[in-house]
């Protein structure tokens, strides 16, 4: 008898295991990027900064926004900063449903950039933007970009019965 009840413990935990949380990761762009040597959106944004000669990163953020046009851009927060868009070199695209809030890993180069007017307005429409918000955009404004040549997505999923 307690041979038998030991047996379905150990088969009912085997069952509950079938249930696991999953980690799909999605390689884009032509250059491969080793997440094993990312640094923090911050790190990242501190060592430019102490040497800007210092051209190409690997670094890992959460994403903020994903255009919604065309997956072209992704916005980043640093912890202490404004949102950084980063575009992507030779326009290869993420899917436009990729979700805000998945973990993304870049080799990319930093730079700060004029953004026009009309840019603006175009990446407010690529968000989705409400008419108003695009309609207060004026001038032009210095921002932080970055133009990576890779990036991996990785999506935590739960799923049912896939180990």
């Amino acid at each position: 008898m307690k041979t038998t009840l030991i047996s379905l413990g150990i088969f009912a935990l085997f069952l509950s295991s079938c249930q696991t949380s999953s980690i799909a990761y999605k390689a884009y762009g032509p250059v491969s990027v080793d997440t094993t040597q990312a640094l923090t959106l911050d790190e990242m944004i501190m060592r430019f900064k102490a040497n800007p000669t210092e051209q190409a990163f690997t670094f890992k953020a959460p994403l903020v926004a994903v255009c919604q046009s065309a997956g072209c851009w992704v916005n980043v927060k640093p912890t202490n900063g404004d949102l950084i868009r980063v575009r992507f070199k030779d326009h290869f695209l993420i899917p436009p449903a990729t979700e805000a809030g998945s973990m993304a890993y870049f080799h990319g180069t930093p730079y700060l950039d004029t953004i026009s007017v009309a840019m603006q307005k175009h990446f407010l429409e690529d968000a989705k933007a409400p008419q108003s918000e695009i309609d207060q955009i004026t001038a032009p404004k210095i921002e932080w970009n970055i133009e990576a040549d890779g990036v991996i997505v990785k999506k935590t999923s739960s799923s049912k019965g896939n180990k």
